[in-house]
């Protein structure tokens, strides 16, 4: 089976002559935003700010009733995906449970919610921390899903985490030093508009939201049985077809039928499927990938 994820460098080497870039797409940016410990929201509960000579940080207690500190992010209303971690001393080695705030629909079980909080906050993950907090389950969350049930935004684009300590049953005293929470984000890939056409040439296009591109492979002499061959044919085509998304994303021109040029392309395609697979009388094989255009590019270079 294919994997969805590649990462191309991949050189195609013709005869002499160059393309040069044209703006085609954007690439999307990563944000990263960091907040001391001490930058906790008024609305936290059980937080006492501790002043140090080089930064400030929160000191988290919970003895008998749950508490929590509470971190607001100003980002941009075109971020798309979002992954956070945070610096955080636990002499205790106790669990400590992070939430974010669910401006969709979805609300939070009973079984899961804290009585201190509202039902708009959501469950990330419940973990150990030891020094260092970094977002695993999952690792990244959608801003905003399809249908709303999901949105993190909210209408002034604003993230809100919490850190809840429970004391659990029986009570413990439970103290957490916060030193710093950080926020990371990456925002929506806007393409020209590129349809799709008649033209047969016309390698890739964008339509009902996604971006599509086709590769060609033949079928290999060497190979020692057809299985193989059409396989080894398979991989080649899907691998063009990558390239061939890659570098318009990129705004790198393709070398048309029949012309010449020197192109190098490196990147990651994450979330790739196959739409179509067709095999021709001369050996040749024709795969069609698709991809969302809200999942395009990361660490791509052009040369």
């Amino acid at each position: 089976m294919m994997k969805n994820i590649f990462v191309l460098i991949i050189l195609i080497t013709l005869s002499a002559g160059t393309y040069s870039p044209s703006a085609l797409a954007q690439d999307g940016d990563a944000i990263s935003i960091t907040l001391d410990g001490s930058s906790y929201s008024a609305e936290s509960k059980g937080c006492f700010r501790l002043e140090r000579a080089k930064r400030s940080a929160c000191l988290l207690n919970a003895i008998n009733k749950g508490e929590f500190a509470i971190y607001d992010f100003e980002v941009r209303p075109d971020a798309e995906r979002i992954s956070a971690s945070a610096e955080i001393d636990n002499p205790a080695h106790r669990d400590i449970d992070v939430y974010f705030y669910n401006y969709g629909s979805r609300r939070e079980a009973d079984i899961v919610s804290k009585p201190e909080l509202s039902a708009n906050w959501l469950k990330w993950e419940t973990v150990l921390v030891d020094e260092k907090w970094v977002s695993r389950s999952p690792e990244f969350l959608d801003a905003v899903t399809d249908n709303n049930e999901i949105n993190l935004l909210g209408p002034h684009s604003i993230v809100r985490l919490l850190f809840y300590a429970d004391p659990g049953v029986p009570p413990k005293n439970e103290v957490f030093k916060i030193n710093s929470v950080t926020l990371k984000y990456d925002t929506i890939v806007e393409l020209a508009s590129h349809a799709k056409s008649d033209d047969e040439s016309q390698k890739v296009w964008i339509e009902n939201g996604r971006v599509h591109a086709y590769g060609i492979g033949k079928l290999p002499p060497h190979a020692q049985t057809d299985g193989q061959a059409r396989a080894m044919a398979v991989r080649a085509a899907t691998l063009d077809a990558h390239r061939n998304i890659t570098a318009f994303l990129q705004g790198t021109k393709l070398i048309p039928p029949g012309a010449s040029g020197k192109v190098k392309v490196s990147g990651r395609l994450v979330g790739a499927v196959t739409e179509n697979t067709e095999y021709f009388d001369d050996g040749t094989v024709r795969v069609t990938i698709s991809l969302s255009n809200k999942r395009l590019i990361q660490r791509v270079s052009t040369e």
